[in-house]
């Protein structure tokens, strides 16, 4: 009887002990850490990837939606994404709803996130002209995950859940102009699928498609893989920086083969290129002005100086006529 307790209790000991392995191993996120941060040194002794002091996979879903026709990697806190039935972008997660049939929520409401319900954070945040999406660590703002870049070494990803879609990726420095660059990882480097490189000084912009190549079943690969770095003007080592990536979701649209038979099929990817925000960096969450600022009322100032030099310019025009017409009475 006891020996019957004691193999019991194990048992629950062990399933506890997994459950509790694979929460703190991020299994059930969409964002999984193969490689936990390191520096350069450990890095260079690493078996494989020496060029990476962190790996990610990365797997999109569409409830961190981000802008509504996009499908995203972690929540976007700070504002609110949230989509319903009602939502004029609803039609886009098709693939989610049954065509609109199923009633389903995407997004959330993630404005004073995280700790939201904390005075003391919010109130830090306050007092630092900031918010708690940006002053804690465990913030996540519109969706970014902060990252450190090292000298000569890159943060690598691998995305997933992409397949045929377009992606869009976009990096913010907290310094300012320091250089940023993004680039495929890993798949070869060929004359018909070259990789693709993007750079920018402070913040980083790319829309494009994702290269994912088409196997021998017709169907696209799901093998996409990113590397963020510093390739010139990298004075300081070590600097931290914003990451994200998204992807398109748009409304499918139906189209029939020539034997008759029909499909959903996902429309241009680069159409929804043009239509992205594209300047929705972390930074965009600070106000552009101290609280209680009063702008200063220049608009006024001008129009009674305009309206002064105007009477001066007729005084002075009648001066000159009526000594002129006294001159030649």
């Amino acid at each position: 009887f006891f020996s019957f307790f004691f193999l019991l209790s194990m048992r629950m000991f062990v399933f506890v002990s997994v459950v509790l392995l694979l929460l703190s191993s991020n299994a059930f996120a969409s964002l999984y850490v193969n490689r936990a941060p390191i520096d350069e040194y450990e890095a260079r002794v690493q078996s494989s990837h020496k060029e990476c002091t962190a790996i990610y996979t990365v797997r999109v879903e569409p409830r961190y939606t981000v802008q509504g026709n996009d499908i995203g990697m972690l929540p976007t806190h700070g504002v609110d994404t949230t989509i319903t039935s009602d939502d004029e972008n609803y039609s886009h997660f098709h693939a989610w709803t049954n065509g609109g049939v199923d009633n389903r929520r995407f997004g959330d409401n993630f404005i004073g996130e995280p700790y939201r319900d904390d005075p003391a954070r919010q109130a830090r945040a306050e007092s630092l002209q900031s918010v708690t999406a940006l002053t804690e660590v465990d913030g996540t703002p519109l969706g970014f995950k902060r990252d450190t870049l090292r000298q000569y070494h890159a943060v690598c990803v691998y995305v997933r859940g992409v397949y045929d879609r377009w992606v869009e990726v976009m990096a913010e420095s907290l310094q300012p102009d320091q250089q940023l660059c993004v680039a495929d990882w890993i798949r070869p480097d060929l004359a018909e699928n070259i990789h693709q490189e993007s750079c920018g000084n402070g913040n980083l912009y790319t829309c494009r498609e994702s290269t994912n190549e088409v196997n021998d079943n017709g169907e696209y690969e799901d093998e996409m893989a990113l590397k963020f770095y510093c390739k010139d003007s990298c004075d300081d080592p070590d600097f931290e920086f914003y990451w994200r990536i998204t992807a398109s979701q748009e409304t499918p649209i139906w189209v029939v083969d020539e034997n008759g038979q029909g499909r959903w099929q996902n429309p241009d990817g680069e159409n929804w290129c043009a239509w992205r925000d594209g300047d929705d960096f972390p930074t965009s969450l600070l106000s552009p002005y101290p609280q209680n600022y009063q702008q200063p009322a220049v608009f006024e100032a001008a129009q009674s100086s305009a309206t002064s030099t105007s009477a001066f310019a007729v005084t002075f025009t009648v001066l000159v006529v009526t000594i002129i017409a006294a001159i030649f009475a």
